[in-house]
């Protein structure tokens, strides 16, 4: 895939899940979020630099440590491959692949759909408010109250038009997404169902809904961002059309002090 594309898409994702903390060095952008998933505690490498590149990692690895964060590098093939080998040398792991599924909205249609014979609502938002959250958290069992603080600030700081989509069973929220615009793209995020009701084409209807309502404000591209190895998902985006397009990698490296990375 061309490097233009994934470095348009790259910068998307950074606008649309911003870390609580960023510092600039040297065309690279270190995230930090106290531990809160690997992609807002990383550090982006897709920048044209200067400075040595053992000198820069040395100096992100002190960064880190400092704050009791193991070091973590998103990877994608636009990433110069001697820093991935650099970063194996010093004996980075890779703890997460990421496929990156895309399509075009040029003849989008949305797929005929029944809603199960239960109870069921779904509420679309222009914003997301604090039961949209609160249904967030609840959907992905984040084990501790610090960590579901972060989060939230994480979510309250996109400043992009969205779309929030809850789906609710008896008043219970049982399924969330959300759609974050920008550059025509719709990008989805967020998608979680309870478990108990998965397998009902809850979390197709939601994606349906946002790509809908994200070509309505004017989206021509949809996208999203699918943990390897999750097959049901991978199928389930397929019905909707989207491709893999590039694949993302997480390199890392902890110390004994380091926090584990909640994800």
């Amino acid at each position: 895939m061309e490097q233009s594309r994934i470095g348009e898409i790259e910068e998307i994702l950074i606008n649309a899940f911003p870390a609580l903390e960023r510092e600039i060095y040297d065309g690279w952008i270190l995230n930090f979020s106290g531990g809160y998933t690997y992609r807002a505690n990383c550090i982006y490498p897709f920048y044209h630099s200067s400075y040595d590149l053992k000198e820069k990692v040395i100096y992100c690895e002190n960064q880190y440590r400092e704050l009791l964060l193991p070091a973590i590098y998103k990877m994608t093939a636009a990433v110069p491959k001697a820093l991935d080998e650099l970063l194996e040398a010093r004996g980075y792991e890779n703890v997460k692949y990421v496929d990156v599924l895309y399509r075009s909205l040029e003849d989008w249609e949305p797929p005929k759909l029944n809603w199960p014979k239960d109870d069921y609502e779904m509420i679309t938002m222009s914003q997301m408010d604090d039961e949209w959250l609160e249904g967030v958290n609840h959907l992905i069992d984040i084990p501790y109250p610090s960590m579901e603080k972060i989060q939230k600030k994480i979510f309250r700081r996109i400043r992009l038009p969205m779309v929030c989509v809850q789906i609710r069973n008896h008043g219970k929220v049982i399924g969330t997404g959300l759609g974050v615009l920008e550059r025509h793209y719709i990008g989805l995020y967020a998608i979680h169902v309870h478990p108990d009701y998965r397998r009902r084409g809850l979390a197709l209807k939601i994606c349906s809904q946002i790509i809908s309502r994200g070509k309505k404000m004017g989206a021509t591209q949809a996208h999203l961002q699918v943990r390897r190895g999750n097959t049901g998902a991978f199928l389930m985006y397929e019905k909707l059309g989207l491709r893999k397009i590039y694949t993302q990698w997480f390199r890392m490296k902890s110390w004994p002090e380091s926090k584990k990375i909640f994800d």
